[in-house]
């Protein structure tokens, strides 16, 4: 899966407390041979010349009127529109050199200081001629700095640039004495500026604002948010969060801090990480100590600004005057002790009519239940809320059947036209011929490197609009929400986008950048959920959702006289009260859709010992165990089973920590239905060297990966409860291993468990399990309507779209399908 589940979706930077450093991209440095040319290149250079303030001379320094606004605004409008990392990095890399110390007036400055102090001269010349010397030495980019920061929003675009010129110095695009001195320089004015007494310290309980829970949750760098349930654990009783904010920045955490409040101390974090508060209500005489268990840097351009010492510091004072910082609501009777009980956040909470629709005694069917809020459920939503794509007037797709096509039908929106005519003859990535359709339309030439805008302008005809529900266990976006922030999607950043709000857009105006293309996770599932807000669609969102039964229900008629009932479905499952009990829901609808994604449940290997409890099948088992002090490098080594890039992560991660690895798998390394093969060499260096690695086999031959040992094409036969495992080699001999930790990584299952026979008869192959890569759900390819059962649709992976790219051609037939049975209704 390419862009959808945690699996292959994204490979994982190493976690940090601070935010993540991608890894250096191939290609020569910037500082030895510039990537950027021609116009781009002249166009730096006479920005530069134009923003930044020239140095006055000293006499003048105080009459100098300051640089017109304009031209601080320039730089910073520029610079945002430069997206890739190598772009930013050389722009930076040239105001560092060319606008820095002018050496020639400190040196003779400094000569006139020297002179100065052999002769008897009067204490004021001297004091001067040091003056003129401190004045010679302050760089002109330091000007630059300083008038952007009085720009409104000026003092967090300076967060950003040191962010990305830190990012640039990890992936060595910029090195040497000029780049370090101008890094030292505004970390120097941002640690004036972020200083303890323009900080706000702020408490965040369950009743803080959605946005900043979200901005808390993606934060948190050493006990990564699972869910919203996670977090709201998190800041409930026994336990408090606090961030300090800037005034220039309000509610926009710096640096968060997490509290448990314990009756002792205790000897294992993961204890307070894991367990649920002793009760509902805080007993102040329960509570002895205050532990400290996380402390996240959520800005990377504030790296080295003490923050967190600060924080710790101020909260250690609040908590012994009974938290009167800042209070929440209701904040008083919290501190008796009385805590009002926890509501769900305004993410997930539900108007009233769809209360009324979740209530068990709901009879009315509704139009349509789409399982799943990921991409595909999102994308899906936005279609059936009346956004409605039509062909721009004056587009000319560069494929000239298509264009031929288009041109037939102007004026005619793309849901009423024949997506089976349209999409004959495209060719692509994916053998769905309307995802082709769609993804032609909304990018119509990225796989031969171009960017040229989208052929489709959307127009919000709400007559349009077919009434829906969305449900989905996390908040919208689905599954990215469960995945480390930090991980780096495999998919350009571009392709990642829904209709009509494009990813790098989004990210320009969050002050964000792609990194060599690509996004984190965190960025997507932000994305994701800030595209449901942005586009209206958050009224038939329900998060916390979940399905545990899908039942055909006993046909409704469709009219007096009609020979074909409408189908009908009964989706049954539980929402999380307010109690945090499980409060049921029942629904009725004439269409189901599946969208749920295939990264439910992880695959198996069925062999015996698969369940002791040194077997795991997560890759956050193994950053646990490091964490803990149970895995480190005198350890016995880990097991690693699979050949994908969920393994090859778990390789990368073990070989940082310098953890032995034995990276066993039953195919032979030169395969060529490897994944490493589907990836170009030059843009993932760090899966090829996996590969490598695999080849070589370092532990019984000399090389560089010392403490690395894999075992191509052997069958892991059981594993023992002394820690051990059992391997047969391609020769039928057998091999015992030691070990400390087993994952097996090796692809996931979609979940169906809640549809009769858990979905096996809706597969093209019955007799075969359900998987996204080798058996699908059996669709129709221009409805995505089951084969086996009208009414009930899959998109996504379920439906053998594997990329998010492609997945919106699903939505997109399902849509039209809808639209064309409403149309065909009696008035």
């Amino acid at each position: 899966m390419r862009g959808l589940g945690p699996g292959l979706a994204v490979r994982r930077l190493l976690p940090l407390r601070l935010p993540p450093r991608p890894q250096r991209p191939p290609g020569p440095r910037l500082s030895s041979r510039p990537t950027v040319a021609g116009a781009l290149d002249r166009a730096m250079d006479e920005l530069l010349r134009r923003a930044v303030p020239a140095t006055p001379v000293y006499e003048l320094r105080e009459k100098t009127p300051a640089p017109a606004e304009g031209q601080c605004a320039d730089f910073v409008s520029f610079y945002g529109g430069l997206t890739e990392v190598a772009e930013r990095a050389e722009l930076l890399s040239r105001l560092a050199q060319g606008f820095g110390v002018d050496h020639g007036q400190v040196a003779e400055q400094s000569a006139g200081v020297l002179q100065l102090r052999e002769q008897p001269r009067e204490a004021a010349v001297l004091l001067q001629a040091e003056d003129r010397l401190r004045y010679a030495l302050v760089p002109r980019y330091r000007g630059l700095f300083h008038h952007i920061s009085k720009l409104d929003g000026g003092v967090r675009f300076l967060v950003q640039l040191r962010a990305d010129l830190i990012e640039a110095q990890a992936l060595k695009l910029v090195e040497g004495p000029h780049v370090r001195e101008m890094n030292g320089v505004l970390k120097g004015m941002l640690t004036e500026w972020f200083s303890s007494g323009f900080l706000n310290l702020e408490r965040v309980t369950w009743h803080s604002p959605c946005e900043v829970l979200q901005k808390i949750s993606e934060s948190e760098a050493v006990h990564p948010v699972k869910n919203w349930m996670d977090i709201k654990q998190r800041v409930g009783p026994y336990r408090r969060c606090y961030f300090f904010s800037h005034c220039s920045t309000p509610e926009e955490p710096l640096v968060v801090l997490h509290v448990a409040l314990t009756s002792d101390i205790s000897s294992n974090i993961q204890s307070i990480v894991k367990e649920c508060p002793p009760a509902e209500t805080e007993e102040k005489n329960k509570i002895a100590a205050a532990i400290f268990y996380s402390i996240s840097l959520t800005q990377q351009g504030l790296q080295g600004v003490e923050l967190g010492t600060f924080l710790i510091k101020r909260v250690v004072k609040e908590l012994q005057q009974g938290d009167t910082g800042r209070p929440g609501p209701n904040f008083h009777d919290a501190r008796k002790g009385q805590l009002p009980a926890p509501s769900p956040p305004s993410a997930a909470a539900m108007s009233n009519w769809r209360k009324d629709h979740l209530g068990a005694s709901s009879s009315e069917p509704l139009k349509v239940i789409i399982i799943g809020n990921g991409p595909s459920g999102i994308c899906l939503s936005y279609l059936l809320s009346g956004y409605t794509p039509y062909v721009k007037p004056d587009a000319v797709h560069p494929h000239p059947l298509l264009q031929r096509k288009l041109s037939e039908a102007p004026g005619v929106s793309i849901l009423d036209q024949d997506l089976d005519y349209l999409s004959e003859g495209l060719e692509g990535r994916c053998q769905s011929p309307v995802a082709l359709l769609f993804d032609a339309l909304l990018r119509p030439d990225t796989d031969f490197g171009g960017n040229t805008e989208s052929v489709l302008t959307w127009k919000l005809q709400k007559e349009r609009a077919i009434p829906h529900v969305v449900l989905g266990r996390n908040l919208p976006g689905g599954a990215w929400h469960s995945i480390e922030g930090s991980m780096v999607t495999l998919s350009q950043g571009q392709w990642m986008g829904l209709p009509d709000l494009e990813v790098k857009d989004w990210m320009r105006r969050k002050r964000r950048g792609l990194r060599n293309s690509r996004a984190t996770a965190g960025d997507i599932a932000h994305y994701y959920r800030d595209y449901v807000n942005k586009k209206g669609l958050a009224q038939s969102f329900v998060s916390g959702a979940v399905v545990t039964a899908v039942e055909w229900g006993i046909p409704e008629p469709s009219g007096s006289g009609a020979q074909d009932p409408s189908p009908l479905f009964q989706v049954s499952g539980f929402l999380t009260a307010e109690d945090q009990s499980q409060q049921p829901f029942s629904l009725c609808a004439h269409n189901v859709v599946l969208a749920t994604g295939t990264s439910d449940s992880p695959a198996r290997l069925g062999i015996p010992g698969e369940t002791l409890p040194f077997v795991h099948h997560e890759l956050s088992a193994l950053e646990v165990a490091i964490r803990a002090g149970t895995v480190t490098p005198d350890s016995d080594p880990v097991l690693i089973i699979g050949a994908g890039l969920s393994a090859a992560d778990a390789v990368l991660y073990a070989r940082h920590y310098n953890i032995p690895v034995i990276h066993a798998f039953r195919r032979p390394v030169d395969d060529p239905g490897l994944v490493f093969n589907q990836l170009p060499k030059m843009l993932y260096p760090e899966y090829h060297k996996v590969h490598q690695m695999m080849r070589e086999q370092s532990i019984l031959s000399p090389s560089p990966y010392e403490g690395y040992r894999s075992l191509p094409e052997h069958q892991l036969l059981l594993f023992k409860e002394d820690r051990q495992a059992l391997f047969q080699d391609p020769q039928g001999l057998h091999k015992v291993f030691g070990l400390s930790l087993v994952l097996v990584l090796i692809g996931s299952h979609p979940d169906l468990s809640f549809l009769p026979g858990a979905g096996a008869h809706l597969a093209v192959d019955p007799d075969q399990p359900l998987s996204a890569k080798r058996n699908p759900i059996d669709v129709e390819p221009f409805t995505y309507q089951s084969t086996q059962r009208e009414g009930l649709y899959a998109v996504g992976p379920l439906a053998g779209d594997n990329f998010v790219r492609f997945v919106q051609g699903g939505a997109l037939a399902v849509a039209s399908s809808l639209l064309r049975k409403e149309a065909r209704k009696p008035p």
